[in-house]
């Protein structure tokens, strides 16, 4: 058996700044020897995301403070300075220095510790004790792992997919747990080319369907969710249809029918009295949330402020209540969770009292991939089909969209899109828009905010902050001390 070892040493100190060094320099004491596909497997199942390594958490603060979808009104701000401060103001900002100057990236390391737990796997499970189909589906699982984690990173830390960017820096792309194997950067052709491969070997997988009680468990139904996202991320819209279409064949991944989610205990505040209506899925923990029945692979976008907060153009383009997104996650005095009075806060929130919102592969997303493909490729009454068939489980009266024309479908798909995955979505989406040669969608983001002074705000001297289609800055600055301790084999992005 090959020299792997399962330490929580080595998996908390890969790729994370200094510690990385010292991690490359010495191989961390040998606690526990890997010799059974069992224990491969408490490793691929592990859902700790406190350790960092649990398969279903992404600390984004890109998600959840760079995009449109997010509004620090600034006078919301100038009245609550001490309660809306901290690194999230560098991302709301589009910074960049201050950014390669903090302590560590979680969404960066977190990545690269499942990547290491993938690796791991790999290196040593053909000569593990167990049988020939255990280690098939473990196969299976690294290699889908590895595929998502890559992904999740290209996604923030390179620059959108297009012919113009294939040579740009792409990832260090780690195939092994080899504490020496290189961390130079590959291109972004040869980052997308290696997920592409490293999907295309987890469809190898015998099992068909979701298992509804162990949904990270990869099966050929959660590749087709995946490759779906995939070319539809890249422009390729046939394909997008044609796997969308696969993903949605499961019978065990069903819309959740939201006029069936009901009210928790109201939240009562005093000085002044208030009492909020919150969803049962407010207080839900990962118990509940990771078998949400509309996912294929649980992921959750996370941030530990538990503060999401909603844009002025992001609510209004919810249907008020009748609209049971809005009604249910969007909190209209939300900010008193903060002891945010006056002026009123929204907060958006899912599960885990606001902390995590759905980034995992699920039926909505298969339903609006299949639609924006359809719209894309004109034909706008079918795209219509797929984005009805989502909205009459999202509103207590539902009424139908409809598309006299190309654009018009476009419109209306991009639309759901944005009111079905706030946040989580949408700096992804924001990207790819910038380079698939329909200017239509193209976003630019503007914020009236006020100068910052490294991480000091001058609330006397206002600002706007704005972020033009096709901006370097789509690729999110790698931490420094990752930068420096790979000896220059990983370039900064340039901007």
């Amino acid at each position: 058996m090959k020299s792997s070892y399962i330490t929580t040493l080595g998996i908390m100190l890969l790729l994370t700044g200094v510690g990385c060094t010292k991690f490359l320099e010495k191989e961390p004491a040998r606690q526990t020897t890997i010799q059974t596909v069992d224990q491969m497997r408490a490793l691929m199942d592990n859902p700790n995301a406190a350790a960092g390594n649990g398969f279903y958490e992404e600390n984004n603060s890109t998600v959840a403070f760079s995009t449109d979808d997010t509004e620090i009104p600034a006078d919301v701000f100038v009245a609550n300075v001490s309660r809306l401060g901290g690194d999230r103001l560098l991302y709301y900002t589009f910074d960049i220095d201050q950014i390669i100057g903090l302590s560590g990236d979680p969404l960066w390391t977190g990545e690269y510790r499942k990547i290491f737990v993938a690796n791991t796997v790999l290196d040593n499970l053909d000569e593990a004790i167990g049988t020939a189909a255990e280690k098939a589906a473990l196969k299976a699982d690294a290699h889908f792992y590895r595929a998502y984690s890559y992904w999740v990173l290209a996604n923030y830390y390179c620059l959108p997919y297009s012919p113009a960017n294939l040579a740009s820096p792409g990832l260090t792309l780690k195939k092994t747990s080899n504490m020496e194997e290189s961390l130079k950067r590959a291109t972004l052709d040869e980052t997308y080319q290696f997920i592409l491969s490293e999907l295309n070997e987890a469809m190898n997988i015998s099992t068909v369907d979701v298992d509804p009680t162990k949904r990270w468990r990869v099966t050929k139904r959660t590749v087709d969710a995946m490759l779906s996202r995939y070319y539809l991320c890249i422009g390729d819209y046939p394909n997008a249809l044609d796997y969308a279409n696969k993903a949605l064949a499961s019978t065990s991944v069903v819309l959740k029918d939201y006029k069936t989610i009901v009210a928790a205990p109201p939240i009562a505040y005093t000085n002044p009295t208030a009492s909020l209506e919150v969803p049962e899925t407010y207080n839900w923990t990962a118990v509940q949330y990771i078998p949400w029945p509309e996912l294929y692979y649980p992921r959750f976008a996370y941030t530990a402020n538990q503060f999401y907060m909603p844009s002025a153009s992001l609510r209004a383009l919810y249907e008020g209540q009748n609209d049971l997104r809005y009604k249910w996650f969007v909190i209209e005095n939300g900010g008193r969770r903060f002891s945010i009075v006056t002026p009123q806060a929204f907060r958006y929130v899912q599960f885990d009292d606001g902390r995590r919102i759905v980034s995992g592969l699920s039926r909505a997303e298969m339903l609006l991939n299949k639609a924006e493909a359809l719209a894309r490729t004109n034909k706008p009454a079918e795209a219509m089909i797929a984005v009805n068939e989502l909205r009459a489980k999202r509103f207590t009266t539902p009424t139908d969209l409809t598309a006299a024309n190309t654009d018009q479908a476009i419109a209306n798909v991009l639309a759901e899109r944005r009111r079905e995955f706030p946040f989580a979505m949408r700096w992804i989406d924001i990207k790819r828009f910038s380079v698939n040669n329909y200017p239509a969608d193209d976003v630019t983001i503007t914020r009236d905010f006020f100068q910052m002074n490294g991480n000091t705000v001058d609330v006397t001297t206002p600002k706007t902050y704005t972020l033009s289609v096709g901006s370097r800055r789509y690729a999110v600055p790698i931490n420094g001390l990752d930068v420096s301790a790979s000896n220059g084999q990983i370039p900064q992005n340039t901007y």
